[in-house]
């Protein structure tokens, strides 16, 4: 990677985590866009955890230093049943896609939790047959942040969709679909947002094959510049 791409990354991650995501969105070379994603992730994860103090009634059965994580989960129980899914890490939270809609509204509009900045969402293809969508929610509000992943099966690969609730994720919806397949249930426009529209197959999955050619021409192997 090159010393001007590594600053761009630098600067437009900065940026991110000040809460200002539009640098990394705007960045028009999708794999230098991917990169700074990526980097942002991991940013983030370097970052201390979160502490916030309990003042509000809805809260008033948590404890005064518990993370972000455990007070969503503490809010979220009393509004929603059974949504866990499997053992939780502590540094993100994994709940299942049924009601992932009514979830990520009571996220943004709860005004103890106010997640009002979808910061970023893609997608993973797990071990097992599973596929992987994550979500890095800000809130500008509070300045908390908090990461939701929901794990689907290849077979029936459907979450519903949030982009009706946090706008950008219209195209990050878009984007995972185009690279991994899954299906966000009532998205206005779902579809390939990179791709041609009737490109076979997805291209970031673990057994994918690339096709021999497309309309006649001849797809190329080698990926010239892409490093």
């Amino acid at each position: 990677m090159s010393e001007d791409i590594q600053l761009l990354i630098d600067d437009v991650v900065a940026k991110a985590l000040a809460g200002d995501m539009d640098p990394i969105n705007n960045i028009e070379d999708r794999v230098t866009r991917s990169k700074a994603k990526a980097a942002l992730v991991k940013a983030k994860r370097s970052q201390p955890k979160t502490e916030i103090k309990s003042n509000a009634s809805e809260n008033s059965d948590v404890k005064a230093k518990d993370t972000i994580e455990q007070v969503v989960i503490a809010s979220l129980s009393k509004n929603f049943s059974n949504f866990l899914d499997g053992e939780q890490n502590g540094e993100w939270i994994q709940i299942k896609a049924e009601n992932w809609f009514e979830i990520a509204k009571h996220l943004k509009e709860n005004e103890n939790l106010y997640f009002d900045s979808l910061q970023c969402n893609t997608g993973f293809d797990l071990e097992g047959g599973m596929l992987e969508s994550r979500y890095n929610l800000h809130s500008m509000k509070h300045l908390h942040a908090i990461e939701i992943r929901i794990k689907v099966s290849i077979e029936n690969p459907d979450i519903p969709s949030v982009e009706s609730l946090w706008r950008v994720a219209d195209w990050f919806e878009r984007e995972t679909y185009d690279m991994f397949g899954i299906n966000f249930t009532g998205h206005r426009d779902l579809r390939r947002i990179l791709l041609p529209e009737d490109w076979e197959g997805w291209p970031l999955r673990k057994n994918y094959e690339e096709q021999e050619t497309y309309h006649g021409i001849v797809v190329p192997k080698v990926k010239e510049g892409w490093e």
